[in-house]
């Protein structure tokens, strides 16, 4: 794909999960943001064979500049309503 093909992709997508973004993402809206930059990245994810959870990290490829991490918590830990509040 080109730039201008992963851009329009990428915009695309924002905008269709807008509604289920944190309210922290929100505040500032895509259409908001005219400046583009396209990078060569790769995404390495860690995880186990126990439920502990994963976390990715995204890195630029040519310099292994870090672009951002994301975590996801195990599947079983999922807080009921009989959890206390952290």
């Amino acid at each position: 794909m080109t730039h201008d093909e992963l851009i329009t992709k990428a915009e695309e997508w924002l905008r269709k999960i807008e509604r289920e973004m944190p309210e922290c993402m929100r505040d500032g809206s895509v259409d908001q943001m005219p400046k583009r930059q396209v990078r060569d990245a790769v995404v390495i994810d860690f995880s186990s064979d126990e439920d502990i959870g994963t976390i990715q990290v995204v890195m630029e490829r040519d310099s292994g500049s870090p672009i951002g991490a994301t975590h996801t918590p195990p599947k079983a830990k999922k807080q009921t309503t009989d959890d206390p509040v952290a």
